[in-house]
């Protein structure tokens, strides 16, 4: 499905499913809201180089990261980039996605949180993809339609990259690819590993949208 622009209305029903664990913050962030007010100058000069799309994926999400740390009780100053990840200040574990417009992030203290991962998907998985997302131990496609099909890829989808970003600053270049990642259905959502992995196991809490999928992963703990 082609990417469209999201309901205005779609961000305040994302914070209505915000987590609810306690030192958790959540922070979201639309395209379309007017300027990032919770984004630092040395952010701003950051983006001076990237592409339009670029720059305005960069500011949104460092906007929710503002708003996410400061509803956990938190602050920092800019947050650069480390590669594609953002340069957490020590102390801090934070994530962030965006997608089509709207960003969202989560933000908690590494003596709380070792690790965390969020992923907003606001387009479909065509099944024709499942073989690059789902391992061959969890290729059983549900019975039913095309929606129910699609519906279940985006949630695995969706649940692979939030585990992906929390896995990443734990396993750096050990960290295999999303197909790689297992999934076991769980409470509101997925335990999710990685094999090879330190045994860290992260539970994955997914919220099924309109069109589209909230995920986030924690230390299972």
């Amino acid at each position: 499905m082609p990417a469209t622009d999201p309901p205005p209305t779609l961000p305040r029903a994302l914070t209505r499913l915000r987590p609810r664990t306690p030192g958790l913050g959540f922070g979201t962030a639309y395209v379309h809201e007017g300027p990032p007010y919770a984004v630092r100058d040395a952010e701003l000069r950051l983006t001076r180089t990237m592409t339009p799309s670029r720059r305005a994926d960069f500011l949104i999400g460092r906007c929710a990261l503002h708003r996410a740390l400061r509803d956990a009780g938190l602050s920092a100053d800019a947050v650069l980039c480390d590669g594609p990840r953002p340069r957490l200040p020590a102390g801090l574990s934070a994530s962030i996605s965006h997608s089509n417009g709207i960003a969202v992030a989560v933000a908690g203290p590494t003596s709380l949180f070792r690790t965390l991962g969020v992923d907003l998907e606001l387009n479909d998985v065509p099944r024709e993809a499942a073989h690059l997302v789902l391992h061959a131990s969890e290729a059983v496609l549900p019975e039913g339609d095309d929606a129910a099909v699609a519906r279940h890829l985006l949630a695995a989808y969706a649940a692979k990259e939030a585990a992906f970003k929390a896995l990443s600053p734990v396993l750096g270049a050990g960290l295999p690819g999303l197909r790689a990642l297992r999934l076991a259905p769980h409470a509101d959502g997925y335990l999710a590993h990685a094999p090879a992995g330190p045994g860290l196991c992260l539970r994955v809490t997914v919220h099924h949208l309109s069109r589209g999928v909230l995920a986030w992963a924690v230390p299972n703990v």
